[in-house]
């Protein structure tokens, strides 16, 4: 049978320390069948000399130069474009290949029906080469595994399990290069791979070998512990828990819970990394992300939402319901209990406030209470608020002291600044009375 062409996609920047080493095992694949295509991306270091040197050697080697620095998302766009394999093996500069890497994948990958992503067990190095260790492996033998389980557990665990792109090989047609890593308009600014694999796995199962076919370097050259990339990989991965869930993936309400809610415990773990840096700002915007998305799940409007959530998270809809205190969305109560003022405007915006949280499932039951020296006057009051907008069952009750009439748990509401639930309550919804209310 013929050998596929491998496209073997090697983006680099000033890598001349462990470029050889990545070159040497491109070149040495026991799968022969290849083109590999080199990103030099503007280097100022000697890179450029190793590459003239490689390609006149090994007539598959094809440099791809940059004069000026385009960045390391269009350098390996550039690259996935000029490929012409049918299959597509990224190489990272400072990674290394083992020698059976492209044929054990591109055979796995063929024998897998519907599969379009293959990747294997990988082990760590450090700067000189010497092993630090293996990665725990995702099975204990080789086979297909189902593409939506993979999936989810990425998402669930925010953990990129496949590994980075040297990892893995996948089909070239599989990828549609104008949202390679632009989930819904935003780009993914560090956690690129996982979106890559996500959209590959919404297509059918992967490829996997417990064989370790791949073998990933740290070195203090890394930008992973730089506040820059902690707090825009917790921004990326909320992203792409909303990216996953709109392919496919998490479908149950619990995982969607699970997802976000690890995600919060990862970016809390992170915080302290970032210290004073300018950086918290996409950090802040995970955070908000991620617990607007848990509201939302709470409120249980999360099969009604459309579009992505970053952009729905701060449009009126769901920025109404955070400037409630978030406790309202976390359970429905028995009862809401409101004690306004016997005066028009504050009962008028209170029987509102009732609509709301009666169209929001927020409550089982809605009590107005009043004095008792006042229910004569307030009836009126009631009847005119009431007659005013869509039809609610709300009960008049004479109390002197409302905030002693429930057990908890049962839900305030109170104008802004007020107190006479003292606290009782399990949780409050506040209502603006006059020039505040909207």
């Amino acid at each position: 049978m013929t050998e596929p062409l491998v496209s073997i996609l090697i983006p680099t920047y000033n890598g001349e320390r462990h470029l050889k080493a990545a070159l040497r095992s491109a070149r040495e694949q026991s799968h022969r069948t290849l083109e590999i295509l080199v990103g030099d991306d503007g280097s100022t270091d000697r890179t450029p000399e190793i590459l003239a040197a490689a390609a006149a050697e090994d007539e598959r080697i094809r440099v791809i130069r940059h004069e000026t620095n385009v960045g390391a998302h269009d350098n390996l766009s550039g690259l996935f474009e000029a490929a012409r394999g049918e299959f597509v093996k990224y190489l990272l500069h400072d990674d290394v290949l083992a020698t059976d890497c492209v044929r054990e994948l591109t055979r796995g990958l063929q024998a897998t029906p519907g599969a379009a992503l293959a990747f294997s067990r990988r082990s760590l190095i450090d700067e000189n080469g010497r092993l630090l260790g293996e990665l725990a492996a995702v099975r204990d033998r080789q086979g297909p595994i189902d593409g939506w389980e993979l999936g989810n557990s990425i998402l669930e665990s925010c953990t990129n399990s496949i590994g980075e792109f040297t990892t893995v090989l996948f089909r070239r047609d599989a990828v549609d290069l104008a949202t390679l890593w632009e989930p819904d308009g935003r780009r993914i600014d560090v956690v690129t791979d996982v979106k890559v694999w996500l959209d590959l796995l919404a297509q059918g199962p992967a490829f996997y070998t417990p064989r370790v076919l791949s073998r990933f370097r740290q070195h203090a050259g890394q930008n992973t512990h730089q506040p820059w990339t902690i707090a825009r990989g917790e921004r990326d991965w909320v992203r792409l828990i909303d990216h996953g869930i709109r392919l496919g993936f998490l479908p149950e309400v619990e995982q969607r819970r699970r997802a976000y809610s690890v995600l919060l415990q990862h970016a809390a773990a992170r915080l302290v990394s970032l210290g004073s840096s300018p950086d918290h700002g996409p950090w802040h915007e995970a955070v908000f992300l991620a617990t607007a998305a848990l509201v939302e799940i709470d409120a249980g409007v999360t099969d009604d939402a459309t579009g992505p959530l970053w952009a729905r998270a701060h449009e009126p809809q769901l920025l109404g319901r955070l400037t409630q205190q978030l406790e309202v969305w976390a359970r429905t109560y028995p009862v809401a209990l409101a004690a306004p003022a016997v005066e028009a405007a504050e009962i008028e915006a209170t029987v509102k406030a009732l609509r709301e949280i009666a169209a929001a499932g927020v409550a089982e039951k809605l009590l107005l209470a009043v004095p008792s020296s006042a229910v004569e006057s307030a009836v009126p009051l009631v009847e005119q608020a009431l007659a005013a907008g869509t039809d609610i069952d709300v009960e008049l009750v004479p109390a002197d002291e409302p905030s002693t009439l429930l057990a908890h748990p049962w839900l305030a509401v109170v104008p802004r600044g007020g107190r006479w639930h003292a606290d009782r309550a399990a949780a409050v919804w506040i209502v603006d009375v006059g020039p505040h209310a909207g």
